[in-house]
């Protein structure tokens, strides 16, 4: 079904509640559907850091008529779920293997994992996480050492809160930035100065077309 289709079919509070809520699960998916990531072959191929399920296992066995072996992979998660897989790892291996090496990052993930993150780093309350929405493929620079998310500056001298849309709890994110000394910067910019310019968005119409004489 697409995003409209469950939002009729279930209504827009519940449909929010799946997609932009914390520990609210979805109904889950069979175990033959296409969405379930035991069917996907690339899950089967390289993942070998999670259990095997016996009813799994049976269900494969019985329908390939063979032995086959299968692992316990998620029907359906909140994002509660995923941040449990997350955010160990983030604390675990790239703030002391990274972070704290004084080298730079990059994340690129799904638009849940990336809620995720923000929400840990950003300390946004479970009640508020619903109204944060992210841009899709928005580049987004986080300060460690300030606690503040930034964005790149694409040139075009536009306030991106204008441009972007966060949702209503923007603010969380983009608080002043934080002093060594634990006060507030309420002074700080926003934007991070590239070395290049990015694109703006497509269909911003950033000035007017000259006249062109005939």
């Amino acid at each position: 079904l697409s995003k409209k289709m469950v939002a009729q079919r279930h209504g827009e509070k519940q449909f929010k509640a799946w997609r932009r809520g914390y520990d609210v699960k979805p109904p889950p998916v069979s175990s033959f559907s296409k969405n379930y990531p035991g069917n996907d072959k690339r899950y089967n191929k390289y993942l070998n850091d999670v259990r095997f399920s016996v009813r799994e296992t049976l269900i494969r066995t019985i329908e390939r008529g063979k032995f086959s072996k299968h692992r316990k992979l998620p029907k359906t998660e909140s994002l509660k779920d995923c941040m449990d897989r997350t955010i160990p790892y983030f604390t675990n291996h790239i703030i002391p293997e990274a972070v704290n090496k004084g080298k730079r990052v990059l994340i690129s993930s799904s638009e849940n994992a990336i809620r995720g993150l923000l929400m840990h780093l950003c300390e946004i309350p479970e009640e508020e996480i619903v109204g944060l929405e992210i841009p899709n493929g928005l580049p987004l620079i986080f300060d460690v050492k300030s606690k503040c998310v930034k964005l790149l500056d694409d040139g075009t001298g536009r306030d991106p809160l204008d441009v972007y849309n966060f949702g209503k709890s923007a603010n969380y994110l983009f608080r002043p930035c934080e002093n060594e000394d634990g006060t507030f910067d309420e002074e700080c910019s926003l934007l991070e100065f590239p070395d290049v310019t990015l694109a703006p968005p497509q269909n911003q119409k950033l000035c007017e077309p000259e006249e062109v004489g005939v």
